[in-house]
């Protein structure tokens, strides 16, 4: 008998789940491609534990384990990579960082915003809060710009030498335009309090690998209320994600 939840897929999302079936993008193919994609969306998007995800999966017919969903998501990240970030014209770039807790201790996460589209430009997971760890982020980021934007910072001290060496103007700015970078941190701990903030691994990869499909989701597939849809326009939401990994 085929499971609950692949009929109910197939019926909303017939095309796209045959050409998702064409793409190798698991290891393993026990568990039907569309409910591992689905497993995914509900696990990033609405806020579930790993074990509640499979809890739900189960009551659609799907047998698995919540280590497995895990896998799942780190085996669709180095899909979503590319497409987690555009590169296109701004004119200001809001950075800040904050810290969260991995099994190795405090780590920090460095993420840049376009203010006018609520987009996230780019993030960077490093363990110290130094001036060529900041340096190569913005670096980075600077990768998906056209131009070379204003940086706006909260006037952390870290952030002047680079934005010199990297001719950017930079101006510090409390509260205003930051805002959008706060709210955006504010998300991502609303997502790790599913697992009391704490990341129970000390692999940058493993984490980075859930920060770029939260990345992907947050920029293509959240609606936002002030945007009415995600910040790369568009149609969000399941859909969305179906299709770029389809």
């Amino acid at each position: 008998m085929q499971p609950e939840l692949e009929e109910f897929l197939s019926t909303l999302f017939p095309d796209q789940l045959v050409e998702l079936a064409g793409k190798k993008l698991f290891l393993r193919n026990r568990v039907p491609a569309g409910a591992k994609v689905f497993a995914c969306y509900v696990y990033v998007s609405r806020g579930h534990s790993l074990r509640g995800v499979e809890g739900l999966l189960k009551e659609l017919g799907i047998e698995t384990s919540h280590v497995s969903i895990w896998k799942w998501l780190q085996q669709l990240s180095s899909r979503l990579w590319q497409k987690a970030f555009c590169r296109r014209r701004r004119r200001f770039l809001v950075v800040d960082e904050t810290k969260i807790r991995a099994q190795k201790g405090w780590i920090y996460v460095f993420a840049a915003i376009d203010p006018e589209n609520r987009e996230m430009v780019n993030f960077l997971l490093t363990g110290e809060r130094g001036l060529l760890d900041t340096l190569g982020f913005l670096r980075h980021c600077l990768r998906f710009c056209d131009d070379k934007p204003t940086l706006i910072t909260d006037g952390g001290p870290w952030y002047r030498w680079p934005a010199q060496r990297l001719g950017l103007k930079h101006e510090v700015v409390r509260g205003g335009i930051r805002s959008y970078i706060e709210r955006w941190f504010e998300t991502l701990k609303d997502r790790l309090r599913a697992f009391d903030c704490y990341f129970p691994t000390q692999e940058f990869a493993s984490i980075r690998n859930f920060i770029v499909v939260f990345c992907f989701w947050y920029n293509s597939c959240r609606e936002h209320m002030s945007l009415d849809g995600p910040p790369i326009g568009g149609e969000g939401g399941f859909r969305r994600w179906l299709s770029a990994l389809s």
